[in-house]
């Protein structure tokens, strides 16, 4: 009796606008002598819901979400100011690294950079980090924390801005691969 029930409610409206085939009409009419809630139903549809009462439990509902909502914008706002703290640690991580014995750990350095630059800019990471990469960098040189020349910053920059380029790739592959699962 609920699926019929629900079923009839579906239908009302077309059955109050007479839009229904001689078969439908003389099921909803059967059911509504044996249901006193469908039966309630009908009357209340052609009594006529005004649009007003819609509109309000349309605001009611947006307005208790309202502080959800604000939470999630702070929280998000949060990890964003994360992102940009960790990209440029492992920015100056790794330009610490460039001048010493533990340079090849830039190669595992940078695509994490990558990644997070993908989650902050998006495509924009394409060109954003590379240009990221050059002001560290030649901010690193100008004061004097890495040895490093003007031209050997510019191609240090370029080298490690294709590991970013890795990991913006991997960022965006796995971003790919979890929103195709959950269609």
């Amino acid at each position: 009796m609920k699926n019929e029930c629900s079923i009839i409610k579906d239908l009302l409206p077309l059955y109050v606008e007479d839009m229904v085939s001689g078969e439908t009409r003389d099921f909803i009419e059967e059911h509504l002598s044996n249901c006193p809630e469908c039966k309630a139903e009908l009357d209340s549809l052609k009594e006529g819901t005004p649009l007003s009462s819609i509109e309000d439990n349309h605001t009611d509902k947006r307005d208790t979400a309202k502080p959800f909502k604000k939470i999630m914008k702070k929280m998000s706002r949060q990890f964003n100011t994360l992102s940009y703290s960790l990209i440029v640690f492992f920015v100056f991580l790794g330009f610490s690294f460039t001048g010493g014995e533990n340079l090849m750990y830039n190669s595992l350095i940078m695509p994490i950079v990558g990644v997070f630059g993908y989650y902050v800019f998006r495509w924009k990471a394409i060109y954003k980090m590379p240009i990221l990469l050059l002001a560290i960098d030649l901010s690193v040189c100008l004061f004097k924390l890495v040895e490093l020349d003007l031209y050997s910053a510019v191609m240090w920059t370029g080298i490690y801005s294709i590991f970013v380029f890795i990991g913006i790739a991997i960022a965006f592959l796995i971003h790919y691969a979890t929103r195709k699962e959950n269609e």
